[in-house]
């Protein structure tokens, strides 16, 4: 993998909500302002406008696991494709360590 020239944090102490994701998304810089909280919104921002590489890091995710249930699983899916886009140089680690970003799905 070539080293991202972009890394994005989340705190999974502050999101605690499907909606809190998405305020969390709309904090980063590279986010157009145009990009609606839906999961085809979120895809095509991830893909398409992100800078090439970016590095996107969960940490304390089992936090937000646990409070956001279904959710969480439903936006990690998201997050797993668009990494596995070939165009989108996106990547994601899901971890409860900061200190330790070793990939853990919860």
């Amino acid at each position: 993998m070539t080293e991202p020239t972009h890394v994005v944090r989340i705190d999974g102490r502050s999101v605690l909500s499907r909606a809190d994701f998405y305020a969390a998304i709309e904090q980063v810089a590279a986010t157009p302002d145009w990009m609606g909280r839906n999961l085809d919104a979120l895809f095509d921002v991830l893909v398409a406008n992100w800078p090439k590489p970016t590095l996107l890091q969960w940490t304390h995710a089992t936090v937000s696991a646990a409070a956001m249930g279904p959710d969480f699983d439903i936006l990690l899916g998201v997050l797993r494709d668009a990494q596995s886009e070939p165009r989108s140089g996106f990547t994601v680690q899901v971890f409860d360590d900061p200190a330790d970003p070793t990939e853990q799905t919860p």
